[in-house]
């Protein structure tokens, strides 16, 4: 009985493998997207130091570990940790706690990586622990605090009750959006009119 010559062998198998993953693409088309339930919100709730705060759910694309490694940049703030490589992609690096509340960046083990689109271009902010997701009726939503969000205040919008706890929506597209941040992250230093009053 002849053999089968590897390169037929390859080629079938190839083909075989092509037509499954033609097939799972197919299927994948078909399946129903998943829309917000009318009059739902959803966040990602995450602790910077002692306070917890919620950012929308649609805002955030994947929660990493930090990166192990980190390339620094040059003349950025204390709070701008570097740069590290996501698969393929750059990914500065923005350590919230060091942004709010100053001081030397110091890691934990339950630090985390918001990844956040701004502008197509992907951003990491550190949080102290991502405590996952919750559900609210947008009918919960109430005013957040007045004070006491430091330089995130003017990115709060409203908070929900949790646990008997007020606990603020920050937006983090506006906050990646400032002056500052969006300076930083994309051509290194830059000091934004708002942010030297801060002395951060």
């Amino acid at each position: 009985m002849a053999m089968d010559s590897p390169v037929a062998t390859g080629a079938a198998l190839f083909d075989l493998l092509a037509g499954v993953e033609a097939r799972f693409r197919a299927l994948t088309t078909r399946l129903p997207e998943d829309a917000p339930a009318a009059g739902r919100w959803s966040g990602i709730l995450f602790r910077v130091g002692a306070s917890r705060l919620l950012a929308p759910l649609d805002q955030v694309v994947e929660v990493l570990s930090v990166p192990a490694d980190l390339t620094p940049v040059p003349g950025t703030k204390p709070w701008m940790l570097g740069v590290a490589n996501n698969r393929g992609t750059l990914l500065p690096l923005l350590d919230l706690a060091t942004l709010t509340q100053g001081g030397v960046p110091a890691r934990r083990e339950t630090d985390r990586v918001l990844v956040v689109r701004q502008d197509d271009l992907p951003c990491g902010l550190v949080a102290n622990e991502v405590l996952g997701i919750r559900h609210f009726a947008e009918a919960q939503r109430c005013a957040g605090p007045s004070a006491g969000l430091g330089v995130l205040q003017p990115f709060a919008q409203g908070a929900f009750s949790l646990a008997g706890a007020v606990v603020p929506v920050i937006a983090l597209d506006l906050l990646l959006a400032d002056s500052l941040v969006s300076q930083e992250t994309s051509t290194g230093p830059g000091v934004g009119t708002r942010w030297r009053s801060e002395a951060i």
